[in-house]
């Protein structure tokens, strides 16, 4: 476990540009007039880029114009909902609602990386007889937000829990896809 769990680098451990996040609805702050309503309906990111310094990088995920909530009508286009990493300068005197983190949100997809989601991951399920049981992104083939979801719900069918979404043959295949995957040494 402990070499799993050491060897595991995140991005922001390499690059800190999503360590900390601000969540708030001043989209006059962080997109230019010119921009503005034509990201916050058709865009999920705004970015902006330091020529002088590529590094300081400013991304502004505009939550708003995708997620399924805020799709509907009683939501939609009455506020923007907005994530943006790296502009506190342009924040820090607007009314925001509070800061999230992506730490060890998202690993680097490095060879190691993949290595251990094939190999090593799958040995340490149910271990300590059978009471340990992981799942995130870590533990995936992959660095997505529906993988880790998909492998609580594998890691929760393990622990006897059914399968929520059984009726949709699309979904089910990727369940057992991952499934075989993460328990891969035990099937």
């Amino acid at each position: 476990e402990e070499q799993v769990f050491t060897r595991t680098m995140y991005t922001v451990d390499r690059d800190k540009t999503f360590e900390k996040g601000t969540v708030h609805s001043v989209a006059h702050a962080v997109i230019p007039d010119q921009f503005r309503d034509e990201v916050l309906a058709d865009y999920c990111n705004y970015i902006e880029v330091d020529t002088e310094k590529p590094q300081n990088l400013e991304n502004t995920f505009v939550i708003s114009s995708w997620a399924p909530t805020a799709q509907a009508p009683s939501v939609k286009g009455k506020l923007p909902m907005l994530v943006t990493y790296n502009a506190e300068d342009k924040l820090e005197k607007e009314e925001t609602e509070w800061t999230v983190t992506s730490r060890e949100a998202h690993p680097c997809l490095t060879t190691w990386q993949m290595f251990a989601s094939n190999a090593l991951w799958p040995l340490l399920q149910g271990t300590r007889h059978g009471q340990t049981y992981f799942c995130g992104s870590a533990c995936t083939p992959g660095n997505g937000h529906d993988l880790s979801f998909l492998s609580g719900l594998v890691v929760a069918s393990q622990l006897g829990a059914s399968f929520p979404f059984d009726y949709d043959p699309k979904a089910k295949a990727d369940f057992d896809r991952l499934r075989s995957m993460m328990f891969s040494v035990w099937q």
